[in-house]
């Protein structure tokens, strides 16, 4: 099961598709509004299947806390900020695709070359880091404020 999480950040929509969301309640407590919205797809299931998950952020803290593979501490470690403008700088000349989202499958497309060009770059400076740590280095680089800033400047040599 692949899954993905983007949290919402003072009206700041981080994926296309979170439009559908905004002022939502959290389905766990029917409380709070939902600003960490949860995809699941299946491996090798049809696009447009998955599901979506909305939480406050302390109930998804208890989902990710106790659900096997999600890691409440996802947020413990990130990217300096000088380090991931040289990442990005050095993405932008090698893979200029990873800025392209204008649809989902660009999306998933630049993610993967994204995880690929971090992991690469982490092992050639003899970085370590578990799997847990990776993804948090993941959200950081590529789920962040910071990578959407870069996009748009991407967008704007583009024009």
């Amino acid at each position: 099961m692949r899954a993905t999480f983007y949290l919402m950040q003072k009206g700041l929509l981080l994926h296309d598709r979170l439009d559908l969301v905004i002022n939502m309640l959290c389905q766990a407590c029917q409380q709070t509004e939902a600003l960490v919205h949860l995809t699941t797809q299946l491996p090798g299931a049809e696009p447009g299947t998955e599901g979506m998950q909305h939480f406050c952020k302390q109930c998804a803290d208890a989902y990710f806390a106790s659900t096997p593979g999600m890691n409440s501490a996802r947020d413990l470690i990130c990217l300096s900020d000088f380090y991931r403008a040289k990442l990005f700088d050095l993405l932008e000349t090698s893979h200029p695709e990873a800025f392209d989202n204008h649809d989902t499958e660009a999306c998933h497309r630049g993610s993967e070359v994204m995880r690929r060009f971090l992991r690469q770059h982490l092992e050639r400076e003899n970085i370590e880091v578990n799997e847990d740590g990776f993804k948090m280095l993941c959200s950081d680089f590529f789920c962040s404020h910071h990578f959407y800033a870069r996009v748009d400047e991407h967008k704007n040599k583009e024009l």
